[in-house]
């Protein structure tokens, strides 16, 4: 499809430039030339539209949203573990450590409290740990955690929940979210 918008967008164009060359030996008189030469831009507008909608790799379909670009996020997490599986699902055991790292793209929070917590039936559980990192004014920096949970009997699921705190606020709001698997043994 890309490649049809992009001979109609050729033909075109090398008829808007014969046009735009007849307006002007007709010192812009000639009614003819110019409403052809805004209908020929008007085709090209459209045209050079649909170039960049096909760009994305769009399909065509009413009501489906196509954007050639992701913004740029707020922030940035990576969390990770010592140890994985096959699948590169992270494990997690007591005394293992937990890394996470932290870029802030245009402001910088005060503090960032980092909760790790059950998730059983697809439903938040009790809290097995929390931390609070401060951020001391830099925008980008790594945390490392040792995990020494409150139920050290707890095997499964457990989601780690990252709160953004902005400086003299009490109350934080959510801003990362990862799944870990938790395993009873150190490996």
């Amino acid at each position: 499809m890309k490649t049809k918008y992009l001979l109609i967008y050729v033909f075109v164009g090398i008829a808007f430039l014969a046009v735009s060359a007849w307006v002007f030996f007709s010192r812009g008189k000639n009614a003819k030339a110019i409403r052809a030469k805004y209908k020929l831009g008007g085709i090209m507008l459209t045209c050079w539209a649909m170039l960049s909608v096909a760009s994305c790799d769009g399909v065509f379909n009413p009501g489906e949203e196509i954007m050639c670009y992701d913004p740029a996020p707020d922030y940035s997490f990576t969390v990770k573990t010592e140890h994985h599986d096959a699948n590169w699902q992270y494990s997690l055991s007591p005394g293992a450590v937990l890394t996470v790292d932290v870029a802030c793209y245009y402001e910088v929070l005060d503090h960032f409290d980092i909760v790790i917590r059950k998730y059983v039936d697809m439903k938040d559980g009790d809290v097995l740990q929390t931390a609070t990192v401060e951020s001391n004014g830099k925008k980008q920096f790594q945390h490392t955690l040792v995990y020494d949970p409150a139920d050290k009997a707890y095997a499964g699921i457990a989601r780690v929940d990252i709160y953004g705190y902005h400086e003299g606020s009490e109350e934080g709001f959510p801003i990362y979210a990862s799944f870990l698997l938790i395993t009873p043994d150190a490996d």
